[in-house]
C-alpha cells in the first residue's frame, strides 16, 4: 500500500465533500506529516553524532507512537468515506 499521505492527496477530488476531504487534508499536512519530517531529521542527526539528545529515545517513542494513531485514524476515515462513495444507495 502507498504512504498515506499519497492516499490523502489522492481522494481529494473523489470526496463527496470537499470542504472536509480539504481540512482533513491541511490537518494531516501541517501536524502529523511534519512532525514525521522532524522526528527523521532529528534520528539523522542524533544517528551522525551531529546533535545528541539525552531523552530521544523517550521522544522518538511517544512521535512515532503519536504519528501512528494519526495514521490509523486517518485510514479509517478513508475507507468509510471510499464505503460511501461506492455505495450507491448512500
Amino acid at each position: 500500500m502507498r504512504g498515506i499521505g499519497y492516499a490523502v492527496v489522492k481522494h481529494l477530488p473523489l470526496s463527496s465533500d470537499l470542504d472536509e476531504a480539504y481540512e482533513r487534508a491541511d490537518a494531516w499536512f501541517s501536524s502529523p506529516l511534519s512532525d514525521g519530517v522532524h522526528l527523521l531529521r532529528v534520528t539523522l542527526r542524533q544517528d551522525l553524532g551531529v546533535e545528541v539528545s539525552p531523552g530521544f529515545d523517550e521522544t522518538r517513542a511517544q512521535m512515532l507512537s503519536t504519528l501512528d494513531s494519526a495514521r490509523d485514524d486517518l485510514a479509517h476515515l478513508l475507507a468509510a468515506e471510499g464505503a460511501r462513495t461506492s455505495d450507491p444507495a448512500a
